[in-house]
């Protein structure tokens, strides 16, 4: 089993509605997550999520928990 995160995806959603770049710093600037949490999260290499920083991506992308995070079965 594998939790994926949907940053990237919602990532590019957001630069396309709003028809610009957006860079870590820009999203550091709103939520306060470190720019490093945020690459991290861009790469699927985290392991453990905590409530306030899904929290504040999911206030920053108009998005739901279910919208960032995505549960991938194993392919027994």
């Amino acid at each position: 089993m594998t939790i994926r995160c949907n940053f990237k995806i919602l990532l590019a959603q957001k630069e396309v509605k709003e028809g610009r770049r957006i860079t870590y710093r820009e999203i550091n600037n709103f939520t306060k997550i470190a720019e490093s949490t945020l690459s991290a999260l861009a790469n699927n290499e985290v392991g453990l999520y905590a409530d306030s920083t899904l929290s504040r991506l999911c206030a920053y992308f108009g998005c739901g928990i279910d919208d960032l995070l995505e549960y991938v079965p194993d392919n027994d």
